[in-house]
């Protein structure tokens, strides 16, 4: 047996981490079709949803630490994402709180599910005779057609650009001044003991006369610490919404092209990953000197060490696999 029978028999298929993932993925893909030959890009299309489907996993393991309290509009504890408010950003104003996420451990594993889920949803849906496989080192991932003995051996390297924040309304939080008066708080961080059983919302950035503004969806209510199927209800309740698809699409569309150009006068630009430090901040800015977020939400193309591994596995395994000899014709990214 040569080497990639061997990898194929240590790989495993990819599976769901529910059925309402499962469904999730089905959803978006149907609806991507259908779109396709609408004013948004397939390609893109796809893109976008999959950071929809990685929010998912963001919004099903929520805690009651991270939030922060925000009074701008009306009162309101929002779980941001990237290291700053986001309401305020898109003001144009920088207020810093560090973002809430998954650790890297779990956003790893759920990326590849995802993905690989994605894939195979795709391959289906356009009737492709290919299997997807969670492969074993040293790839990420296989794609293979057994009776055509075509194999693709891929490292994955996958993060969202957009990670929409999460939003409960909430009573205006009050403080004393220095001579002993009550005031209303404007901004500060705060845990929320309140994520169960309440109505928890997306904040989706919608333009407005030429500025972007917050919007809020429902999403809705985490039941238990153990509940890990609201997000995806949530998720697929709202892909069937076509107001809700189309002002998302919208947004991940013009945040794309902002990322893409560096157009940092665009405030949703700073609500991407792995965007850079904001211009023009504030004296009193504590979030660092070099950007939004440089963890694991980071998009991979910004991640120089990722590029330089997935090059390195590309290159080892076409000088060590001798594909010639292994009776497959093998691809390799």
């Amino acid at each position: 047996m040569n080497w990639i029978d061997k990898l194929i028999k240590r790989s495993s298929p990819i599976l769901p981490y529910n059925a309402e993932e499962e469904q999730l993925i089905k959803n978006l893909i149907q609806t991507a079709v259908k779109l396709s030959n609408n004013k948004f890009d397939f390609g893109l299309t796809i893109a976008a949803f999959y950071d929809l489907a990685i929010s998912s996993v963001y919004y099903t393991n929520i805690t009651n630490t991270g939030w922060l309290y925000c009074s701008h509009g009306t009162p309101k504890l929002i779980l941001p994402f990237v290291n700053c408010c986001p309401e305020h950003a898109l003001s144009g104003e920088f207020i810093f709180h560090k973002s809430s996420k998954p650790t890297s451990a779990k956003i790893g594993q759920a990326t590849t599910r995802i993905l690989l889920l994605f894939y195979q949803e795709l391959f289906n849906n356009f009737s492709k005779d290919i299997d997807v496989l969670k492969a074993a080192e040293p790839a990420d991932a296989i794609f293979f057609n057994k009776v055509e003995k075509k194999i693709f051996l891929g490292e994955i390297k996958s993060s969202p650009l957009l990670t929409m924040p999460l939003s409960m309304n909430c009573e205006p939080l009050t403080t004393f001044d220095k001579g002993g008066n009550i005031i209303n708080l404007q901004h500060e961080a705060s845990n929320n003991p309140f994520i169960l059983n309440n109505v928890i919302k997306i904040i989706l950035p919608i333009k407005i006369e030429g500025k972007w503004t917050p919007s809020y969806y429902d999403l809705g209510e985490k039941v238990s610490i153990s509940d890990d199927t609201f997000a995806y209800k949530g998720l697929n309740t709202l892909i069937a919404n076509e107001d809700f698809v189309d002002k998302y699409l919208k947004y991940w569309m013009a945040s794309f092209t902002a990322y893409c150009n560096k157009d940092d006068s665009s405030n949703i630009f700073w609500l991407t990953n792995a965007c850079g430090k904001p211009s023009n901040l504030p004296e009193d800015w504590t979030g660092g000197v070099t950007c939004i977020s440089d963890e694991k939400t980071s998009v991979g193309m910004d991640r120089t060490d990722d590029i330089k591994k997935g090059i390195y596995q590309v290159l080892k395994l076409g000088a060590e696999g001798k594909l010639k000899e292994t009776g497959w014709i093998a691809k390799l990214v």
